[in-house]
């Protein structure tokens, strides 16, 4: 998720006295006999309210304290129970009954019942920011008893069983609000309540986020009684936390901190495939869609566009930017989806001439500062870049210095993450009303199917998850088509033909796919396994799966609570609150974004 990025989009302080922005928050006292694993990031939740969240980190929390009705199984990410223990399947294969767990319980002893399945999926997917298009083909959902819940759709999907991806939220919580409500600046109260095995009781912003044990699971039991997510000013301090033993598990790490991890003692580095990728992204809302809007309207050339994505050097970029350690990007669908990846005709291989050529024979002519002009325009764009992220912020520069070899104006904005959200959701009178040109950012996606991410360029989605704004009615039509069909080799063809109107229409310009990279102390947490899936996945299931949270245990003789500065490296805490102004800089979130910074696999 997006993460997105969040590109979570994914997956951003001011701190209190006694910590410091480079060197992470003190961690809150903890009995001897608690049992706590230690999360270091470098940012967390923009929010706990699933309605209205972005974030990368956001997902990671809720796909703890929530399960799905059906959940993914950690060694393949099929079809596992869930908050539904079985299902049927009509032979049409358009009603799907849930059979779910007889007397489970909500963390505050409520029962959970067919009840909650609805208004989770009637409510949180017709209202959730990034959960609307899963119940897009649903046409009735209905509950013959507290147990039991039928989902007719319109047409055959998938998703129903290998793909629903919207948490079941309690009922009697939740839906003492208006949707109205939820999708504002609603804020839960702690704890959240919730059915998996932990539950977060506790959250400081921009400090720490605490889950603890979920009184009413019914799973088997976490060796750990307590997790903690402990937010530092930057992405160098969580590594430095790790070296220092402050924290068991770094679940995003950075190419210039990666090498120096893997080869550092009592810590293992992985390195995993994803389908997140990180993207330039144009302005395209309509008059109609956006009339508050605020943007170049040059951007919305697309002879421009496709002139700038023969002008980057994407194996450069690649190569500066991340340090070698991602891959060259070929369209939208990441190559993790093996079963429907390939790579687009029009590929745009770095050729500026053929730029150059294309902005001449469109009129667009150099101005006296080498800037291309045409009736009164310019291609001068802004490009807005997260401060949070120096792999996104060095990609912007490379994109700038590239593209003004053909007369195209990038001016670089950092801006922190909160502010790039802002000028990309914001809304005018009900409508969005984006103001930038240009962006570069990334997307996560779902790791079982590529929906999600060829979702985002539906018109549906404007005003939720679309930040290119991008509408194609021939888009949307193969869109639902794809959905529908169950044969492998006929659907890839669909979504290929789906991949080329976005190479040829350029809402985005997709420059790198990028692994997942994290490290965790050897000393510290015993019975760690690359999941989601089996053997090629990471530490534990992002956004997807609790399961290996279960498996986690301390290490014999190692410590994991009761260190009441286990935050602060040592000699740094006096002068701690000399920096607290400053880490309010820091302060941001990620997108629902992918934000990990990247490292290419060998093949």
């Amino acid at each position: 998720m997006r993460s997105r990025l969040l590109a979570g989009g994914s997956l951003l302080v001011a701190l209190v006295a006694g910590a410091i922005a480079i060197g992470g928050p003190a961690a809150s006292a903890q009995d001897d006999s608690t049992s706590v694993l230690k999360i270091g990031w470098a940012q967390d939740p923009g929010t706990l309210n699933p309605f209205i969240g972005y974030d990368e980190e956001d997902f990671t929390i809720w796909a703890i304290n929530w399960e799905l009705l059906i959940n993914f199984d950690p060694q393949d990410l099929s079809p596992a129970p869930g908050i539904a223990e079985s299902w049927d399947v009509s032979e049409d294969k358009k009603t799907i009954t849930y059979h779910l767990v007889e007397g489970a319980k909500w963390s505050d002893g409520e029962p959970i019942t067919s009840a909650d399945v609805k208004y989770s999926l009637e409510v949180l997917g017709g209202n959730g920011y990034l959960f609307t298009s899963y119940t897009n083909n649903v046409s009735a959902i209905k509950t013959p008893d507290e147990n039991t819940v039928v989902i007719e759709t319109r047409k055959p999907d998938a998703r129903m069983i290998g793909g629903l991806f919207i948490y079941i939220l309690p009922e009697h919580i939740w839906g003492k609000e208006t949707p109205k409500t939820l999708t504002g600046s609603y804020k839960p109260e702690l704890p959240l309540v919730g059915s998996g095995p932990f539950i977060a009781t506790e959250y400081e912003k921009g400090r720490i986020l605490t889950m603890e044990r979920n009184p009413e699971w019914r799973g088997d039991q976490p060796a750990y009684d307590e997790i903690q997510f402990i937010k530092y000013g930057t992405n160098d301090a969580v590594a430095r936390a790790l070296d220092l033993g402050e924290v068991d598990i770094v679940p995003e790490v950075q190419p210039a901190t990666y090498q120096r991890l893997s080869d550092a003692e009592n810590i293992e580095a992985f390195r995993a495939p994803t389908a997140a990728f990180t993207e330039l992204s144009f302005n395209l809302c309509s008059e109609q869609d956006c009339p508050e809007a605020e943007f170049n309207p040059a951007v919305q050339d697309k002879t421009v566009r496709q002139a700038i994505a023969y002008s980057l050097d994407r194996e450069r970029i690649n190569e500066i930017a991340t340090l070698g350690t991602s891959f060259v990007a070929h369209g939208l669908i990441p190559s993790f989806y093996k079963s429907f990846y390939e790579v687009p005709e029009l590929d745009y291989p770095y050729d500026p001439e053929l730029a150059n050529q294309m902005l001449d024979e469109a009129g667009w002519v150099p101005g006296d500062d080498g800037v291309r002009e045409k009736d009164g325009e310019r291609l001068e764009f802004d490009l807005y870049v997260r401060s949070e992220s120096p792999f996104n912020t060095q990609m912007a520069k490379l994109v700038a210095e590239q593209a003004g070899a053909i007369g195209v104006r990038f001016n670089v904005q950092v801006v922190s993450t909160d502010k790039l959200t802002e000028l990309t959701v914001q809304k005018v009178d009900g409508k969005p009303a984006p103001e930038f040109d240009t962006f570069i950012w990334g997307w996560g996606g779902d790791p079982y199917d590529p929906s999600f991410l060829l979702g985002i360029m539906t018109t549906g989605e404007i005003g939720a998850s679309s930040d290119s704004f991008y509408s194609n009615p021939e888009y949307d039509a193969l869109f639902e088509e794809q959905s529908t069909i169950f044969d492998t080799a006929e659907r890839k063809a669909v979504i290929g033909e789906m991949v080329d109107m976005l190479q040829e229409d350029v809402p985005y310009i997709v420059l790198t796919e990028d692994p997942r990279l994290e490290a965790y102390r050897t000393d510290r947490v015993a019975n760690v396994a690359p999941v989601c899936p089996a053997e090629t996945g990471n530490i534990f299931c992002q956004q997807v799966s609790y399961e290996p949270l279960l498996a986690l245990a301390p290490v014999t003789g190692s410590s994991s609570g009761g260190d009441e500065t286990s935050g602060v490296p040592g000699g740094l805490a006096a002068i701690g609150a000399v920096f607290v102004a400053i880490a309010a800089f820091f302060v941001g979130r990620a997108y629902g974004r992918r934000d990990v910074e990247p490292l290419e696999l060998e093949a």
